[in-house]
């Protein structure tokens, strides 16, 4: 028994020491780039000329805009996905043939942008509406069609696990029509699945580049191409003071979308 029990204790603290190791792997390079942002010249050494803020100032000057875009994109990009995620789950998962297999057949081809390459979803709309560059909508409706999967799943899994089929057919002989029993019957009943879907929605397009980076412009990116862009200045310390910035700006805005997750969900 005493065998068993230091085997469990060494076994647990093996455990442990991965979990730290794995979390300093994965901390300590973000906790150099933000030191570095700071440093006057990245070189032999990080601060061996001092220390500056020159390069967050060279960033807003530039890149500035790109904050506003982006969050605009993000946003829209999760509105537009609740909506046209959510009422086609309801569609699909409500007809009357709802198990053949074309409805099956169906499901997988709107999930197939989350199997596709972004680099290839980015180059088929620059080359299909290359006029729609320019106005930035090129960048929306590809991280639509990108995150559409991620809606239409947590919506369809909500709705088959129980039987809302009957709830639909029951507000349907009480008179409601299908805006009416979708918006008051269906999805409060679902709004734990449909929050998941939003925040995992809204990370990923607040972090896609591939997209985006064949759709933009120089006067219309988003954070992680303007993040590309300033690493592509083949200075470390711009770089550096971008990732920051995007980090300053991500985190809290996850944050808040997780709390209000959790808040809706109780």
């Amino acid at each position: 028994m005493k065998h068993y029990n230091i085997m469990g204790k060494i076994l647990k603290i093996l455990v442990y020491a991965l979990i730290v190791a794995t979390t300093l792997f994965l901390i300590v390079p973000i906790i150099f780039t933000i030191l570095g942002s700071f440093s006057a010249y990245w070189g032999k050494t990080m601060f061996s000329r001092g220390l500056t803020l020159q390069w967050y100032e060279y960033v807003f000057y530039y890149y500035g805009h790109t904050i506003g875009l982006t969050l605009e994109i993000t946003c829209a990009t999760v509105l537009i996905n609740v909506l046209l995620g959510s009422m086609t789950a309801y569609r699909l998962t409500m007809t009357p043939n709802r198990n053949s297999k074309w409805i099956k057949l169906l499901e997988e081809i709107l999930t197939l942008p989350a199997a596709i390459p972004g680099i290839a979803i980015g180059l088929a709309l620059a080359q299909a509406y290359p006029d729609l560059r320019r106005s930035g909508v090129l960048i929306l409706i590809g991280h639509v069609i990108f995150t559409f999967p991620l809606m239409f799943r947590a919506v369809t899994g909500a709705l088959r696990a129980k039987d809302f089929k009957s709830i639909d057919e029951c507000a349907s002989t009480l008179g409601a029509g299908p805006l009416r029993k979708f918006f008051l019957v269906i999805m409060p009943a679902i709004r734990v699945s449909v929050l998941s879907g939003a925040v995992n929605t809204f990370m990923l397009s607040l972090g896609e580049f591939n997209i985006t980076f064949f759709l933009y412009t120089p006067f219309i990116m988003t954070l992680p191409v303007g993040m590309y862009e300033s690493y592509a200045s083949l200075r470390i310390e711009v770089g550096s003071a971008f990732t920051t910035l995007f980090l300053a700006f991500a985190i809290p805005l996850t944050y808040l979308m997780n709390r209000l997750n959790r808040t809706k969900t109780k």
